[in-house]
C-alpha cells in the first residue's frame, strides 16, 4: 500500500506527494490503524462483545475526530510556521501538500501506538510504576521508572520524544525540506516549532485537570 512507503522509502513518496499531494488513502489509513488500537483497547478480554455494533461505533467516532483534528490541526501550526520560517514565497508548500506529507508521516506515529498497545499488554515492566497511565517508556522517560515520585509534567515531556515521535519529526523535516525546496535547518525549525505547540497543548490540558492524568495521554 502506497502510503506505507513513508516506513521504508519516505524518499519515493516524498516525489510522489510533491508532484501530486494525495491524503485522502493516507488519511484513511491513519484513521483505520487508530480505529483498530482504540477498539482492541475496549474488548481485548472479550473480542466477541466487541463485535457487536455499539462496540464498534464508539472506537469509530474517537477514531474519526481524533485523527480528523490532530492532522488537520497539526497541518495548520506547519503552514503557520512555514511563513514565519521560510521567507520566499515560491519555498512554501500548499496547505494541500504539507496536509499530504503530514498524514503519509502520521502513520508513523500510529504505528507507536500500536507498539504502545502491544507492550503495555505483554506487561514486560510490572515491578515499576509508569511514568504515564498507559504509556509505554519508549524514550528518555524510562529514566523515570526509578524515580519515587515523577513530575508529571518532565514525564510528558520525555514521554514526547520517544523513539516514534522523533522518527515522525526527522521524516517530516526531510519531506519538509524536499517538497519546499527550502534548507534542511529551516525545515527543522519548522517542525520544532510543531513540537513545541503539542507539547504546550498537552502540558496545558494536564494542567488544567489539575496536574493530574485524568485522561488517557496519547502522543
Amino acid at each position: 500500500m502506497i502510503p506505507f512507503l513513508i516506513l521504508a522509502e519516505p524518499q519515493e513518496m516524498f516525489t510522489t506527494i510533491k508532484s501530486r499531494a494525495p491524503w485522502i488513502f493516507s488519511l484513511a489509513c491513519c484513521t483505520t490503524c487508530f480505529f483498530v488500537v482504540v477498539w482492541l483497547g475496549g474488548c481485548w478480554t472479550n473480542i466477541r462483545e466487541g463485535l457487536r455494533w455499539w462496540s464498534l461505533l464508539g472506537p469509530a467516532i474517537v477514531s474519526i475526530l481524533f485523527v480528523g483534528v490532530a492532522s488537520c490541526g497539526s497541518t495548520m501550526v506547519l503552514y503557520a510556521a512555514q511563513w514565519v520560517v521560510v521567507r520566499e514565497k515560491s519555498n512554501r508548500p500548499t496547505y494541500r501538500t504539507l496536509f499530504s506529507l503530514n498524514t503519509h508521516c502520521l502513520l508513523i506515529v500510529i504505528l507507536g501506538e500500536a507498539i504502545n498497545f502491544l507492550l503495555m499488554h505483554t506487561e514486560i515492566i510490572q515491578d515499576y510504576d509508569l511514568p504515564l497511565p498507559k504509556r509505554f517508556p519508549l524514550g528518555l522517560d524510562l529514566l523515570l521508572l526509578v524515580a519515587k515520585d515523577p513530575n508529571i509534567y518532565l514525564a510528558i515531556l520525555l514521554h514526547g520524544a520517544s523513539i516514534f515521535i522523533l522518527w515522525y519529526l526527522v521524516v517530516l523535516a526531510k519531506g519538509l525540506k524536499y517538497v519546499s525546496g527550502s534548507n534542511m535547518s529551516r525545515s527543522v525549525a519548522t517542525v520544532t516549532a510543531l513540537w513545541l505547540v503539542a507539547m504546550a497543548l498537552i502540558i496545558g490540558m494536564v494542567h488544567g485537570a489539575g496536574g493530574g492524568t485524568v485522561f488517557h495521554i496519547s502522543l
